[in-house]
């Protein structure tokens, strides 16, 4: 047995090897990491052959069967048309109005006696009807869904009129807006689909929404395209 110095000093201990890849400190394996999601309005990775559907806020919407599509979160309740709307009929029919005011103006005066007086009548009376009562009639008619297969649009005041066009049908949206949509910051979506009736128009969308609205449809429609591939072609 070997004698034992009491004075030399006791030796460091010796420090743990560092940590490798894949483990902690402690020696425990990391936490695994969570799954990165995909971009906003873009499918997960497309797959060989996947072509893009349409373009959302983050890029192309490329989908094929079996991806999943990310939703802005739009329900599938029946909606209104923005209140302004109205204004803005209300606008157009004043400025449609004032060539045919003019042309009425110089019949009656060229005319004269009680013919020229009936057609100024009939003329303040439609002009009256069609900026005043009729744009909050057209209004309240006016009602818009996203349903499970189709978007529907509702309206008419004399003739009540239904548009359907489903999702997979739909080829292109497009946003407009003119001086006075803009003046009233609203917009109109475009849908241009490959039924017979070729396109439909939703307005009366408040400018700021109109870009969800669009991207909802394009995330619908490429979903839909990736569930009737066969349906597809017989729509072309």
């Amino acid at each position: 047995m070997r004698d034992t110095d009491p004075a030399s000093p006791p030796r460091p201990p010796v420090p743990p090897p560092p940590p490798g890849r894949g483990s902690t400190a402690a020696g425990t394996p990391p936490p695994p990491r969570a799954p990165q999601r995909p971009t906003p309005w873009t499918a997960a990775a497309p797959r060989t052959g996947a072509s893009p559907v349409g373009w959302g806020e983050g890029g192309p919407v490329t989908i094929r069967a079996g991806d999943e599509i990310p939703r802005p979160g739009l329900d599938d309740h029946e909606r209104e048309l923005a209140p302004a709307v109205v204004t803005a009929w209300r606008l157009s029919a004043a400025i449609g109005w004032i060539l045919p005011a003019v042309v009425a103006l110089v019949l009656g005066f060229v005319l004269g006696g009680g013919w020229g007086w009936l057609v100024l009548v009939v003329l303040a009376a439609l002009v009256v009807f069609s900026i005043v009562f009729y744009p909050p009639m057209r209004y309240r008619r006016w009602r818009w869904q996203l349903t499970e297969l189709a978007i529907e649009l509702r309206y008419g005041v004399l003739v009540r009129t239904q548009e359907t066009v489903p999702y997979f049908r739909i080829q292109q949206i497009d946003i407009a807006a003119g001086p006075v949509d803009r003046l009233l910051e609203l917009a109109s979506l475009q849908v241009t689909s490959a039924s017979a009736s070729g396109s439909a128009t939703l307005p009366g969308i408040a400018a700021e929404d109109a870009p969800r609205v669009r991207a909802e449809l394009l995330a619908r429609a490429a979903a839909a395209v990736a569930e009737h591939p066969g349906d597809l072609r017989d729509a072309v």
